[in-house]
């Protein structure tokens, strides 16, 4: 008669859910989305600044720099927000079940 092997300890695995992928996808492609848009929004205010567009060159810097705070203040709050609406919930859930 064989002696019995006891088997490894195996932690259970845990499950995502598909919502939770969903808006993780979601998010990913509004934060690529985002990039590519703040790289344009750069290129933009190089050339208003190069070209003068917009009159004085202290004109140009004001709205070049300008536009690109804005552009990443507003684009991180939503990022922001949607993170906390989508995702933020869910995961703090989940560690309350395990402590």
């Amino acid at each position: 008669m064989a002696p019995k092997v006891a088997k490894a300890y195996q932690p259970p695995k845990d499950r995502i859910s598909k919502s939770r992928v969903f808006s993780s996808a979601v998010i990913t492609l509004l934060v690529l989305g985002l990039l590519l848009l703040w790289g344009y929004n750069f290129l933009w205010a190089i050339r208003v600044v190069r070209f003068n567009y917009y009159g004085s060159l202290l004109l140009n810097f004001v709205i070049a720099i300008g536009s690109l705070i804005a552009n990443a203040t507003i684009s991180l709050r939503v990022l922001r927000y949607l993170n906390e609406t989508l995702i933020g919930d869910k995961i703090d859930a989940d560690h309350k079940k395990y402590i």
